[in-house]
């Protein structure tokens, strides 16, 4: 019950009802001394607030489901509690303890026994691979991506696999490959669940790249709905500003202006409460470490410098965690600004810049310069020694142009824009998986 019926439930977002689910079985174990019972479903207790963005909640039954945990050998629910802890400090942005966290989940899961248990190690080696694709490790992410199909061939995990081909590799046919697993395995599941999301998104995306907005729009906003659907909001963001970067194609600007406040809004939100959540996951590292110091205690000796060393440890971790504090206290603050400076920047004629690059007129970086002064500003910060011709080039990709209308109206091959694009990249060090259209919007939107 605890692992059939709360997956059924999961996977299409009935909220209440799992909580209801678990705490009822919680209460039950508790009074008939099941500990299993009561660690499961503090575990998923722990994964439902998680996935609907409470992250404090989230924390407070994963340390009751780890106090239970003390003295068992169940390795399956170690594998489960230390993915589940992996997986909360990846969303909130604390890569490194992320990676730490899934290491002992696979520690773990490498110790099961029943073959059906072993299929955790799929989700794990899956999220392993996301934390290292946010660390650059991208060689190692697509790795963690073929083992984790190895153990259990899901939707989510073929479309991340084209994914990763269609942004890195530039491989059409194996990102087709892939997708069309994908698209096979969802073919035979019968509700909507974060798969099919994730699917939709990723194909959205391939779509975006053979410049079928239209459609790309499509699998975008079909994504959003079962995200609504099923609760799961941390994911939402990203496409609200993908869906806002689709319109501004589709030179819908009124849509785009929509989405870019949707982004603005929910992501604000959400760092309010990831603010709230890195504070529990800091006090959570430091009871770590102050137990694993005493655990090491053999005289009133070592006590003593263990109690001293404890106290330099909270001081640093209090100076390192207030300066956290203040730092996204000033992002929040940004990104509530951020809308505003979004709309304002719109409201320069970029038409007029646009005809203007159309026809190659000289006077087309002049304009540009006067239009936005802090973004080439802001790359002459990251490179002096930047042309005219490549902030011209620059300005181009920022305004939308594609590889095919640069080469166009510049009267080059398409061949050589994708040099220049690649020599750009070092120039500016853009990292290999960020598109420079999303750098130039990137950095114009923090300027």
């Amino acid at each position: 019950m605890l692992i059939k019926v709360n997956e059924d439930l999961r996977v299409i977002g009935k909220k209440k009802e799992l909580i209801d689910l678990n705490n009822k079985f919680y209460n039950i174990s508790k009074k008939q001394d099941y500990k299993k019972g009561e660690i499961l479903s503090s575990i998923n207790l722990g994964n439902i607030y998680a996935t609907v963005g409470v992250y404090e909640k989230a924390f407070q039954h994963l340390q009751v489901a780890e106090q239970n945990l003390e003295g068992t050998d169940d390795y399956y629910l170690y594998t489960k509690l230390y993915q589940e802890y992996g997986q909360i400090n990846y969303v909130i942005g604390l890569y490194k303890k992320a990676i730490k966290y899934n290491s002992r989940a696979i520690y773990y899961g490498k110790q099961i026994k029943d073959k059906c248990d072993q299929e955790i190690l799929s989700l794990v080696y899956a999220n392993r691979a996301d934390f290292l694709r946010e660390t650059n490790s991208i060689d190692s992410s697509l790795i963690y991506l073929h083992k984790a199909l190895d153990v259990k061939p899901t939707p989510v995990i073929n479309s991340t696999i084209a994914n990763h081909y269609m942004l890195l590799g530039k491989n059409e046919d194996s990102t087709q490959v892939y997708f069309n697993r994908a698209f096979s395995l969802l073919r035979k599941r019968d509700y909507w669940d974060s798969q099919r999301a994730l699917t939709y998104f990723y194909y959205g995306n391939f779509l975006f790249e053979k410049e079928d907005y239209t459609l790309a729009l499509d699998y975008y906003i079909k994504s959003v709905e079962i995200l609504k659907k099923t609760r799961r909001v941390y994911q939402i963001p990203v496409l609200y500003q993908t869906i806002a970067k689709t319109y501004k194609k589709l030179n819908n600007g009124a849509k785009e202006k929509d989405y870019l406040v949707r982004y603005a809004k929910l992501n604000g939100s959400l760092e309010k409460v990831w603010d709230k959540s890195i504070n529990t996951s800091v006090d959570k590292m430091t009871e770590e470490k102050e137990k694993e110091e005493i655990e090491q205690q053999n005289s009133t000796h070592m006590y003593n410098v263990i109690v001293f060393s404890l106290l330099g440890t909270i001081i640093i971790v209090y100076y390192v965690y207030n300066k956290r504090i203040i730092k996204k206290r000033k992002i929040i603050e940004e990104r509530e600004l951020e809308t505003e400076f979004l709309i304002k920047k719109m409201s320069v004629n970029d038409d007029r810049l646009m005809s203007l690059a159309r026809k190659n007129d000289p006077l087309f970086f002049n304009e540009y310069k006067s239009a936005y002064p802090e973004l080439v500003e802001g790359l002459f910060e990251i490179n002096p020694k930047l042309s005219i011709n490549e902030l011209s080039f620059c300005a181009m990709i920022q305004l939308g142009f594609s590889s095919k209308e640069i080469a166009q109206y510049g009267f080059m091959q398409h061949r050589s824009v994708q040099t220049k694009k690649n020599r750009l990249r070092k120039k500016l060090n853009i990292p290999s998986d960020v598109d420079i259209y999303f750098f130039l919007q990137d950095l114009n939107s923090r300027i």
